[in-house]
């Protein structure tokens, strides 16, 4: 079921019409006749209305259809409605539905509902708005560049093979850098998992790849057929990739959430098999429930038996039993410890993975086995030592870890790079997992996080070098380095790879940057401080304006939207900031950004080579993202109260951060690229943004 349509002030244009404005966001990312069938005119009109906008140098990039498609929904959720929508995607309603449900939770970051938008359509344009058309394209004509990067142009068709091949002293698994979040396996990722990629994998000693896996699409599904249409082809095309990456000694684990639960075209006679009827979870304590699950992972597992594994999140957003979350109304399960529960859903797919002859490691993610949940320290390890010994543990390691910033203390739940683990929490659990016979996994994150998930990498080795030394201090040699987002093949990566006991960072670094070596470890040292100030917090990480960076637009009245997750940040800077006050947050973005130029300052004062370069692209955008979150926080607080020079302070400093992300966007078409959000924005968000502030600026000054 699609998202509700909700009726909402929807944002300000600056185009004279909705219509130039379709074709701003759209032209050369969908093809043309589509943009010509929603708008109602034809493609000769669409094209000289293009030019009229000074876009005469796109040329149309058919990867944003199959590979950015999430970067096309998000320009225009605001802008079209569902009908528009789809046929500006060339979807059908099912297949956007699906989209926005299973794409990791795409509805989710969109806000939850559709805004309410009227058709738009083509109508000709009278004198006044040729005069203001005129005048934008002057302005889009002054930020063109020659031969920008070409987006998803990442990798070349064949691989380069240095030599430099990492042997890994343990297991380094990431998620696939290209790797879509929604339906894998309806290809065979050749595009999205190229020889190139690959290679240069295996030479920063990654040895695992996971990848999104769906049991209802990869085996037969009878409480719904139909979605289990053509899972014998994903099958298939499962096996090509497992087979593809061996060559490079790469194993593929498959992500799941499983059970999920029932969904409502499900026929009613399945109705008795459902626990949490409100959430119409699957309940594990009915057997045809246990027995669906174990043939399903069985008879999957059976036709891929190269399978490296499968990891399991049973305390996630998707429901797999009826305690996935406190205070279930099944009334067999309520009075069932959710530990139970949980442990019973791994050890019915491990024993489903063993008598299918696969050889693959089952490893549960201990996500959500914590206080976080309601769970007591006794529960924790009554589920630990519930589960099968043959079955791998995965903790993830800043989980649970107390910090202060600002003399705010806090506590970290994920993805954090500024702030080193493991936490208490996790020693203990790792220990605890060790003390009862299972391999132990620490998930981190390498390269980046959702801190800032834009660049491929930050460059802060220092940091991850400490979290590594942290874990082997206690035992812990196998690690997942990523979720969605860090699995670019970077500098991290590989230094991960070659961690171990006895490890030199100094001689690291004089391996990767020769000559620089010196210069490089002073510059990352200086901006690993700086992220250390990094006001952390949960509602920092997906509601700050520092995921879409200046991609984020402006508005002088008052918004009454919420921000969502890792997606818009309109007004309400109060939730992002939480827990810290208004002055702290601001006073560590200012330290951060402080100390990380002058981290950017030594980096460039090394003598330049495409190492360098790279760093410095990745440490300046990475800045202009903290900054943008700076810019519209002081923004959103000074439109709060009336502070008008404030305003024109932050939109002229806005309108350079801009320009800035711009011009080394062009340089890198890495810029701004993630796995599960596609581009974040396009140059053409960033141009738009650059007017939306001359157009503020000249409002604040009258």
């Amino acid at each position: 079921m699609l998202p509700p349509i909700k009726k909402v002030k929807n944002p300000i244009l600056d185009l004279p019409t909705a219509w130039q404005t379709v074709i701003f966001r759209n032209y050369g990312y969908v093809r043309t006749e589509r943009i010509a069938e929603v708008l109602g005119c034809d493609v000769a009109t669409v094209d000289a209305e293009a030019k009229r906008l000074g876009l005469d140098y796109i040329d149309y990039s058919a990867e944003f259809e199959s590979r950015g498609y999430i970067t096309v929904i998000r320009n225009n959720w605001y802008l079209l409605p569902y009908g528009q929508l789809e046929q500006i995607l060339g979807f059908d309603e099912s297949k956007l539905d699906f989209v926005l449900e299973k794409d990791d939770f795409l509805s989710t970051k969109l806000g939850g509902f559709k805004p309410e938008c009227d058709e738009v359509r083509y109508a000709p344009l009278n004198d006044e708005q040729i005069a203001v058309t005129e005048s934008l394209a002057h302005t889009v004509a002054s930020y063109r560049a020659q031969n920008p990067a070409r987006p998803f142009d990442f990798f070349s068709d064949s691989p380069e093979q240095t030599g430099m091949v990492i042997e890994a002293s343990g297991k380094r698994i990431v998620h696939g850098y290209l790797s879509p979040c929604g339906d894998v396996f309806v290809s065979d990722c050749s595009d999205t998992l190229p020889e190139a990629l690959l290679e240069k994998y295996r030479e920063s000693g990654v040895n695992g790849i996971w990848l999104h896996g769906v049991l209802s699409s990869l085996s037969p599904y009878p409480f719904v057929p139909e979605l289990s249409r053509d899972y014998q082809l994903r099958r298939e095309n499962l096996n090509k990739i497992i087979a593809r990456c061996k060559k490079y000694g790469i194993k593929v684990y498959l992500y799941m959430n499983e059970p999920r639960a029932l969904p409502a075209e499900a026929d009613p006679k399945y109705d008795s098999l459902i626990g949490w009827k409100a959430i119409r979870t699957l309940c594990m304590e009915k057997q045809e429930v246990r027995e669906y699950l174990y043939e399903a992972v069985r008879d999957l597992c059976a036709s891929a038996k190269d399978l490296g594994g499968i990891f399991t999140i049973t305390m996630s957003e998707n429901p797999t039993h009826c305690n996935f979350a406190p205070n279930t109304d099944c009334p067999t399960c309520k009075h069932i410890s959710p530990e139970i529960s949980a442990a019973t859903v791994n050890n019915i797919m491990w024993q489903a993975m063993k008598d299918s002859g696969c050889e693959g490691e089952l490893i549960a993610n201990l996500w959500g086995w914590s206080s976080y949940m309601g769970w007591s320290d006794e529960q924790i390890f009554h589920g630990i030592e519930m589960l099968d010994p043959d079955i791998s543990v995965l903790c993830v390691s800043e989980y649970d870890l107390d910090i202060e910033k600002g003399g705010v203390k806090s506590r970290i739940i994920d993805y954090s790079i500024s702030n080193p683990g493991p936490s208490e929490t996790s020693r203990k659990m790792m220990t605890k997992a060790r003390e009862a016979g299972h391999t132990v996994y620490a998930k981190i994150q390498a390269s980046n996080s959702w801190e800032c998930s834009a660049v491929p990498y930050i460059p802060v080795f220092d940091l991850v070098h400490e979290h590594l030394e942290n874990l082997s201090a206690i035992g812990v040699e196998d690690y997942f380095l990523t979720w969605t987002q860090g699995g670019y093949p970077s500098p991290s990566v590989e230094l991960a790879g070659e961690y171990k006991k006895g490890f030199d960072l100094d001689k690291w670094y004089e391996k990767k940057y020769g000559d620089n070596a010196e210069i490089v470890h002073d510059g990352i040292k200086r901006i690993s401080r700086a992220f250390r100030e990094y006001p952390f917090s949960v509602q920092a990480l997906y509601l700050s304006p520092k995921t879409l960076g200046s991609a984020n637009m402006w508005e002088l009245e008052p918004e009454e939207k919420s921000s969502s997750m890792v997606c818009y940040s309109f007004d309400d800077y109060e939730a992002w900031i939480t827990p810290y006050p208004y002055e702290v947050y601001v006073s560590q973005m200012e330290k951060l950004l402080s100390l990380w130029q002058q981290g950017i300052d030594i980096l460039a004062s090394a003598r330049k080579n495409d190492s360098i370069d790279e760093l410095l692209r990745f440490a300046r955008a990475s800045r202009l993202h903290f900054k943008t979150d700076l810019l519209q926080t002081r923004f959103s607080r000074a439109k709060r109260e009336g502070d008008e020079a404030q305003m024109r302070l932050c939109v002229e400093e806005e309108k350079s951060t801009a320009a800035e992300l711009l011009e080394l966007m062009r340089l890198d078409a890495r810029i701004g690229y993630e796995a599960s959000n596609h581009y974040f924005y396009t140059e053409r968000d960033l141009i738009e943004k650059i007017v939306r502030m001359e157009v503020l600026s000249k409002l604040l000054k009258g």
